[in-house]
């Protein structure tokens, strides 16, 4: 609490005193009484009610030491936390000296990631207080940057990850996050979709999606997240010609446009809409859709002097649009496994025996299959699909003879 507050509320007590200290109030504990029924505005605190012998107490005390006392009084151990001990105050200057110029925020993610704090246990804030009243953080000096755009459509995408208010999921309510990308040129959000989880499945439907309506990026420059930093991402990104580029660590400026987009989401579509008429996530994106549609890329966008829309549409003039087809697309983004084919002609894929001819077996087969439906499984030569694999059902088997089965003639 700083001073200013404290003398907030120590005006706020003289104020309920003052009448008893002019002699305005004949009897001192009757006035006390009237003044307990009501509720007060304190400063810093808010709505609050006081006792009769709580009055009676500012007033001995301001008369015995004057108006100080009645101030709220400084804590002795300012700059200390009472939920972090010295372990855990050595953990935080640790890495506040390898990040000088990280967040706050950021310095808190990593000490969670690492298991120095439960979320459960610390909070962000806490944190935060600590390293601001102990003055931890150095200023340094800014990082050089510079005003850049690229000049065509496509030439960069540039995504992110927001997380957004809660919504109902079955019986309870659940967090969503938006994924989005933004054309650096244009400032067309040309992949986007809010989903209940931020991995690498939400993340294809969002990239798969805007490449079928926009066609394809030449670079995808993205932060060094856990949801943007899979093999999958870059051998599908490898498959269509798309460079990944990755951030440094910790620098959101170097992101500012889609950050911006991100903060005109909270303030101009979520600080509107009312979360409790939202039934799932499919109305929750119908929303989302219709206010990109009809606000946010019809809006005048002061740092492109045109709204998102009318740059598009006058760029597709001089532009190439690089289209891909659906096969290519899903072929892209499929994942790879690696097995080697047992002598019953059969590989296990999550603790699931699939069949295959016996011509592959004691080989070493690549299997792909979309990120999305695990069960449809391939062989693939040479980038080529030669067969699929089929489920083993033993029962069906059990109906012809096994291959390399003899019969004698006793036998019949």
């Amino acid at each position: 609490m700083d001073d200013d507050t404290r003398k907030k509320i120590g005006l706020f007590k003289y104020g309920l005193i003052a009448p008893v200290l002019s002699g305005n109030v004949n009897q001192k504990m009757e006035y006390f009484r009237k003044a307990a029924k009501k509720e007060y505005d304190v400063p810093y605190i808010g709505m609050r009610k006081y006792k009769a012998r709580t009055f009676k107490s500012w007033l001995r005390r301001y008369r015995k030491e004057g108006f100080d006392a009645l101030m709220p009084k400084k804590r002795g151990d300012a700059g200390l936390s009472r939920k972090i001990d010295d372990q855990l105050a050595a953990y935080i200057q640790e890495t506040v000296l390898k990040f000088p110029v990280g967040s706050c925020a950021a310095i808190y993610r990593m000490l969670v990631a690492e298991g120095k704090i439960r979320r459960d246990g610390v909070t962000e804030a806490t944190v935060r207080n600590y390293i601001n009243q102990n003055e931890l953080k150095q200023k340094s000096n800014p990082t050089p940057r510079k005003k850049f755009e690229k000049q065509h459509i496509n030439d960069l995408w540039i995504a992110d990850c927001m997380h957004g208010p809660y919504i109902p999921y079955g019986k309870k309510k659940h967090k969503v996050f938006l994924i989005a990308a933004i054309d650096d040129f244009t400032r067309m959000i040309t992949a986007r979709g809010w989903f209940f989880n931020e991995n690498s499945i939400c993340l294809e439907c969002v990239i798969k999606e805007g490449i079928r309506r926009f066609g394809l990026p030449r670079a995808l420059y993205c932060d060094n997240g856990s949801l943007f930093s899979t093999s999958h991402l870059q051998l599908a990104c490898a498959r269509l010609g798309i460079a990944l580029i990755h951030s440094k660590p910790y620098d959101s400026p170097s992101r500012g446009k889609i950050e911006r987009f991100f903060r005109t989401v909270r303030q101009k579509f979520l600080s509107f809409l009312d979360v409790k008429e939202i039934c799932d996530i499919d109305q929750l994106n119908e929303h989302f859709e219709h206010w990109l549609d009809k606000e946010y890329h019809k809006h005048f966008h002061h740092g492109i002097d045109s709204t998102p829309m009318d740059r598009f549409i006058h760029a597709l003039k001089n532009s190439n649009i690089t289209r891909v087809s659906e096969p290519q697309l899903d072929t892209a983004f499929q994942i790879t496994l690696y097995r080697k084919v047992k002598n019953d002609s059969t590989v296990s894929i999550k603790n699931t025996l699939y069949e295959c001819s016996p011509k592959f077996i004691g080989k070493k087969i690549e299997i792909r299959h979309p990120s999305d439906n695990p069960t449809d499984l391939s062989i693939y030569e040479n980038n080529t699909p030669v067969e699929k694999l089929r489920k083993l059902n033993v029962h069906d088997n059990a109906s012809v003879p096994a291959w390399g089965i003899t019969f004698s003639k006793e036998d019949n």
